[in-house]
């Protein structure tokens, strides 16, 4: 599996930020989530297809880190937890 990095951003409380898959070229190749901050706590999502519909979602495997995640027609909306912190996140296709 190769790893795509997908976001490093600085998060205030409660910030959304919305990343685009699509153009990316991983949109069809997801396998998993994996956020991490610089205290070492991280957040692991599984994709779930739905191969009838071509779609799918993150399911939340793990989450230390507060962090929500949205996937709609090959755009992800990242929303941070309660307090501010860096995260980066890598998609694994």
């Amino acid at each position: 599996m190769n790893n795509f990095m997908v976001l490093a951003k600085d998060f205030v409380a409660n910030e959304s930020v919305v990343i685009d898959l699509k153009s990316s070229g991983v949109e069809n190749k997801l396998n998993s989530l994996i956020f991490q901050n610089q205290k070492g706590q991280c957040a692991q999502f599984l994709w779930q297809s739905n191969i009838i519909e071509r779609r799918g979602y993150f399911k939340e495997i793990n989450n230390d880190l507060g962090v929500k995640v949205a996937h709609y027609d090959g755009f992800l909306t990242v929303t941070n937890g309660g307090g501010q912190q860096y995260l980066e996140a890598k998609v694994k296709i």
